[in-house]
């Protein structure tokens, strides 16, 4: 019996192996805006901004699957035409996974040109690019292979007899739209489409294979409500596809600002559903121009027997950075600062 459940799982990461990659994504994806659309670059409620997260996803299942990004975006060329502005910035991130430590390092740059409508900067259409270089490598000797199977365990002594190659590093292409428009002191929206891989590079570890990455579509929606100065309610949902999987989140987060001469800052509280996967718990706090959010993802999917309902644990750091101090006359509590 523990012969054929050994030879299941076997056949289950065969299965496994043979389908197309994905991409990463987080649960607090507003916090990644270039990750999200290369568009939003440059979007933001100052100048500057930098920023960084981490994510570590099936401690309790298997060996655990952790991605970590950092990002950065300024303006390049400011008041073209009076309310427009072209922008870039620089993406980094590494995904390292399963017992092969399979790893996605790449290097991306933005640049996008932010159109403000109706002469103002707080209403803009913007269009962005992304290009860089992406690494992938395997640990082959890590891994376990059918000829391996010497009828009581793997014997990694055994030749693999499998056609091995390389590790990967190809050129990559993204583009997106976005929409922005703070149409109140009290009320704002954002959304765009992201599309990734557009090139749709090869991406194989083995000679005599054929495997491409799929095109990446992301699709968002963010609103922000000011309610009597201090609470807040910021709905957002994330619609994403690529070879054939989807995800899709909704949720919001609640904030609440505590006008304290000490201590100024918003608290955020926040919920959200990752369709037939898991429920996203958070929590964040704005103080002065930093935003920190963590949050925890349960796992509701069939998974769930072996995970134990333990899914991913996430944590960003945002800051927003402004060339000159603005001083508003009346406060108003932000949105999170990305």
């Amino acid at each position: 019996m523990m012969k054929l459940y050994k030879i299941a799982c076997l056949a289950a990461c065969m299965a496994v192996g043979v389908l197309q990659a994905q991409d990463i994504h987080f649960s607090q994806y507003n916090a990644s805006p270039l990750a999200l659309n290369p568009a939003l670059t440059g979007v933001n409620s100052c100048d500057w901004r930098i920023g960084a997260t981490y994510r570590n996803q099936w401690n309790s299942v298997t060996t655990p699957y952790v991605t970590y990004e950092v990002f950065g975006d300024m303006p390049l060329i400011k008041d073209i035409g009076g309310a427009s502005k072209l922008a870039g910035g620089l993406l980094l991130y590494n995904d390292v996974s399963g017992d092969g430590d399979l790893t996605n390092l790449s290097a991306m740059g933005n640049v996008s040109f932010v159109l403000g409508l109706g002469g103002q900067t707080n209403h803009n259409l913007s269009i962005g690019v992304q290009a860089g270089l992406m690494h992938k490598s395997l640990d082959f000797n890590a891994l376990k292979w059918p000829n391996q199977w010497d009828g009581d365990e793997f014997n990694t002594a055994i030749d693999p007899l499998e056609n091995i190659g390389e590790n990967i590093s190809r050129f990559n292409m993204g583009a997106g739209i976005a929409y922005h428009n703070s149409v109140s002191k009290t009320f704002n929206i954002t959304g765009g489409v992201g599309l990734f891989n557009l090139i749709s590079p090869k991406e194989t570890f083995l000679q005599d294979e054929e495997n491409k990455l799929g095109m990446r579509i992301s699709g968002h929606l963010k609103a922000g409500i000011t309610i009597d100065g201090k609470y807040g309610i910021i709905p957002s949902v994330l619609y994403q596809s690529q070879s054939g999987a989807k995800e899709i989140i909704v949720g919001s987060d609640f904030g609440y600002f505590l006008n304290s001469a000490n201590f100024p800052a918003t608290f955020f509280l926040g919920g959200a559903y990752r369709l037939d996967d898991a429920v996203i718990a958070s929590v964040g706090m704005d103080y002065k121009n930093f935003r920190f959010g963590a949050s925890y993802d349960i796992n509701t999917s069939t998974l769930q027997d072996a995970s134990g309902g333990k899914g991913g644990f996430e944590i960003s750091l945002v800051y927003t950075g402004c060339i000159l101090p603005v001083i508003p006359k009346n406060y108003v509590m932000p949105c999170p600062r990305y």
